[in-house]
């Protein structure tokens, strides 16, 4: 029976979800080929579905294709860490003097308790062994946290724009993410606390200071792992994956 356009609809939004949530869950890292033809007989659909959502992965700088190679999880230049970093200072510090300026009552006490949540959230993590299915879980809640902020300060156009900067960011960062040491205590914490008691430019200021945080260990670490080409990138947190993936 052939499949109506709204079937397909339903199948490329279908694999786009499945795709989306390996990346960012790490267990497709950058570098990873994707065949049309393996993960439409792995979705059990067609070809048609799993490129439409190769094509949105890509748009959104999650998967790119090379000529007569494919399609492959997208690999960051060493321009491209710098220039997003750089990018989400511009947006994050103005998202947060939004926010200083526009938050209601509510969105403040939401994001106090949702920083609260999530500094135990990464304490936890802290006291185990490092599980790739945890970080991911934790790193959903942490951009829950930031889209809050973007999202009190009532403007859709730089809450998107926020959102497609700290996807990419975080599918780089997975691959080396239990390289770095704890986070200081407290960190969510005091970023909200600045941003909802603290004046506009206080909550830029202290916004700034968040975003940078580690940026050159970061930036040096992922030029590090680009240089050496795929095969050491796709060999991020699946190093730990042994025994406690499903921790």
């Amino acid at each position: 029976m052939p499949v109506s356009k709204r079937q397909n609809a339903d199948f490329a939004d279908s694999a786009y979800r499945r795709l989306c949530d390996a990346i960012l869950d790490g267990r497709l890292t950058p570098g990873t080929p994707l065949s049309r033809r393996v993960l439409a007989a792995e979705f059990g659909m067609s070809t048609v579905p799993v490129g439409e959502a190769l094509l949105r992965l890509e748009a959104e700088g999650l998967v790119e294709s090379r000529p007569r190679a494919g399609s492959r999880v997208r690999i960051p230049t060493a321009s491209e860490i710098q220039g997003n970093y750089e990018l989400r200072e511009a947006l994050e510090t103005h998202s947060a003097r939004l926010f200083a300026e526009r938050a209601t009552e509510s969105d403040r006490k939401r994001l106090l308790a949702t920083a609260e949540k999530l500094d135990a959230i990464f304490a936890r993590m802290e006291r185990k062994s490092y599980s790739a299915v945890r970080h991911a879980l934790a790193e959903r809640q942490h951009m829950r946290f930031h889209m809050l902020i973007a999202e009190a300060g009532r403007c859709a156009e730089l809450a998107s724009a926020i959102e497609r900067s700290r996807v990419l960011l975080f599918n780089w960062l997975f691959t080396m993410s239990a390289e770095f040491g704890v986070l200081p205590e407290g960190w969510h914490s005091m970023l909200a606390r600045k941003l909802a008691d603290g004046s506009p430019r206080e909550a830029a200021e202290a916004m700034r200071v968040h975003v940078r945080y580690r940026k050159d260990e970061v930036i040096e670490k992922l030029a590090q792992l680009t240089g050496s080409g795929a095969g050491r990138m796709a060999r991020g947190p699946q190093r730990h994956r042994n025994g406690d993936s499903a921790k």
